[in-house]
């Protein structure tokens, strides 16, 4: 019987530092497919658009076995040749190599740099560089100059410059040359569609008419 204790406890004494040896070599191999950036910037010209995106970063994650991409408190630029510029803030964002697709999300602003006053807010956004199509899915809040839309959610396309809107809120406060306000304007709609080339908005329903 002590014989066979003694061979348990031997057993048992070689087994442990194997396990350890197989924990510290499974996380020195997750430690090796990842690469830890500090003030990350990634520079992408999309040649079908005419498009350049500017990524910058204090810190990202990239898998070196996929190439995708975490960002964190990321600050996107995107610089069209024809003006069309965009500036995205988030708290994360990634870039999907493999789908060429990149995701924006938690406290989304995007701001409109050639255009005063002009933002978006929302909770995430996912862009499809393949048709430079940027996919609002979320609620959405709008701001122009003494302008708010609410929307559940979007399409911008990059090329066109047209922003198209799903169940909105509009409302407008009209001031008089001394800055006093005169009367606001409100709308309901099924659908708006903002054109960015004259700052205009044509409003729609399915079926009724808009409000």
């Amino acid at each position: 019987l002590v014989i066979k204790v003694l061979i348990y406890a031997i057993t048992f004494f070689f087994i442990i530092p194997l396990i350890s040896c197989r924990d510290s070599q499974k996380q020195s191999f997750e430690i090796v497919n990842k690469s830890y950036i500090n003030n990350f910037e990634l520079l992408q010209d999309n040649s079908k658009s005419e498009t350049t995106i500017s990524i910058n970063s204090p810190r990202a994650i990239i898998d070196t076995l996929t190439n995708d991409i975490e960002i964190f408190d990321s600050l996107i630029h995107i610089y069209n040749d024809r003006g069309n510029n965009i500036q995205l803030k988030s708290g994360n964002s990634s870039l999907e190599n493999t789908n060429n697709i990149i995701r924006v999300y938690n406290n989304v602003h995007i701001s409109l740099l050639d255009t005063k006053d002009s933002y978006i807010k929302t909770d995430e956004l996912i862009w499809d560089l393949n048709i430079s199509q940027i996919n609002l899915n979320n609620p959405l809040l709008i701001n122009f100059k003494n302008t708010t839309i609410t929307s559940s959610k979007g399409i911008y396309n990059i090329d066109s410059s047209i922003l198209n809107l799903i169940n909105n809120n509009f409302n407008r406060d009209i001031y008089n040359n001394d800055g006093k306000k005169l009367y606001k304007i409100h709308i309901l709609s099924d659908n708006a569609r903002w054109y960015k080339y004259d700052n205009s908005l044509e409003f729609s329903s399915n079926q009724k008419q808009v409000e």
